[in-house]
């Protein structure tokens, strides 16, 4: 038995592991999984909503979960948020529609700090057809050689960037959105035709037989792709043991900011970053002084939105069109605006999910607009045409927390740098 290793995007050699073709992530949650319930000693609390955490004074003793209709405290001497990223926030995405920016927003609520907020990662290929979900399709698929067409049959990544197909996620993503202007196209096309369809049916199996179902047949047909939101590199500020800024607490995988991925993550460290830093942040967690006490839940009358899934809408097309992969200081002013008018709901109660994951998804694109706003230059996955060079300082991260940015949104001047 051997690795099985491909090549993905901006990588010099293949180096990334993958598991029954193209099945990575769903081995790796199976195993998870797996050991977690032969684990006596670790109690699941299924079908929960995190609501907010729990603290006393600035240190975290827990959280707040919400089920079935009732919210339970949650005490703990030290809590790992663990909870993904924000991809929900824009109307095309690749992530679940559990990725509403929930750890985030309650980390910031309680005092956290978040930073490179502005850093959002799209991915150049997801399937594009009227009654398919945004499925991914896999980076390794151009690593295997499949090639990008526009509509008219022609390909166009080597216009681009040296790399072609290969170049980094942005550089595509970027160079797809200009092609589909060029041709007056929604779309592009993956073409993996050249490269047999045995090999594409073996490597490729879960992708085969999911295009499948929409009448694409990926071994004969062009697929329709575009991009989508894919991944935040920002997220609640951690050190190396995963400790954020708040005693108790700590973070790890995608709703984390440790730092690593930079301006624009390298294709698969998601899953080394991940495993490393959870590691990292349950050992010190184990660590963790605090006392948990048992708080008393402040009591509040719940509330209600009107037109919550309007709203919800309008948000995620207002991010993907004026704070998507391609921004500038007239869209982003624009989207704060629009976000200005929903501030009241980021004050506001809910025990219901939609309510409480619109609160955050508003939270979290305010941030995310100001932060693209407080970074006036063209960095990694954050693209300015009115400033599309660096830009002075380039290298310096933007920290926020809640006492330098709220509703309405403070001036540039009070964001730490």
């Amino acid at each position: 038995m051997k690795l099985a290793l491909t090549l993905e995007a901006a990588h010099s050699r293949r180096r990334i592991l993958h598991a029954h073709g193209d099945s990575t992530g769903k081995e790796l949650e199976r195993v998870l999984l797996t050991k977690v319930r032969s684990m006596p000693s670790v109690r699941k609390y299924p079908y929960a909503l995190t609501t907010d955490l729990v603290m006393n004074g600035d240190e975290c003793h827990g959280a707040y979960a919400l089920r079935e209709g009732e919210v339970t405290a949650l005490f703990a001497k030290a809590t790992v948020l663990a909870t993904g990223g924000a991809g929900q926030i824009y109307a095309r995405t690749t992530n679940p529609p559990v990725s509403t920016g929930d750890g985030m927003a309650i980390a910031f609520r309680a005092g956290a700090a978040l930073e490179d907020m502005e850093f959002v990662q799209f991915h150049p290929t997801s399937l594009f057809h009227p009654s398919a979900p945004h499925f991914l399709l896999s980076e390794s698929m151009r690593g295997e050689g499949a090639m990008l067409l526009n509509i008219h049959g022609r390909r166009f990544m080597e216009d681009y960037a040296p790399m072609a197909e290969l170049a980094p996620r942005d550089v595509v993503s970027r160079a797809i959105i200009s092609e589909m202007i060029k041709t007056g196209s929604d779309h592009v096309y993956l073409d993996l035709r050249h490269m047999g369809a045995q090999f594409v049916k073996t490597r490729f199996p879960q992708i085969y037989s999911t295009c499948l179902l929409y009448g694409v047949d990926i071994t004969a047909d062009l697929i329709p792709v575009s991009p989508a939101a894919h991944y935040i590199m920002g997220g609640v500020k951690t050190d190396l043991d995963g400790r954020t800024t708040i005693k108790g607490l700590y973070a790890a995988g995608e709703v984390a900011c440790t730092g690593v991925h930079g301006a624009n993550r390298l294709a698969s460290n998601s899953l080394l970053e991940g495993l490393v830093f959870g590691a990292r942040a349950g050992r010190a967690a184990l660590n963790s002084s605090v006392v948990p006490e048992k708080l008393t839940r402040p009591e509040f009358c719940p509330e209600t939105v009107r037109e919550c899934a309007t709203i919800r809408n309008r948000l995620r097309q207002l991010m993907w069109e004026k704070a998507g992969i391609i921004r500038c200081g007239e869209s982003l002013g624009e989207a704060k605006q629009t976000i200005l008018s929903w501030e009241r709901i980021t004050g506001q109660t809910f025990l219901s999910r939609p309510e409480l994951e619109l609160k955050n998804m508003v939270l979290i694109s305010g941030i995310i607009v100001e932060a693209a706003l407080r970074r006036r230059g063209s960095a990694g996955a954050h693209h300015r045409t009115d400033f599309k060079e660096r830009g002075e300082g380039w290298e310096r991260h933007v920290t926020w927390d809640r006492e330098n940015f709220g509703f309405p949104i403070p001036p540039f001047t009070k964001a730490k740098c």
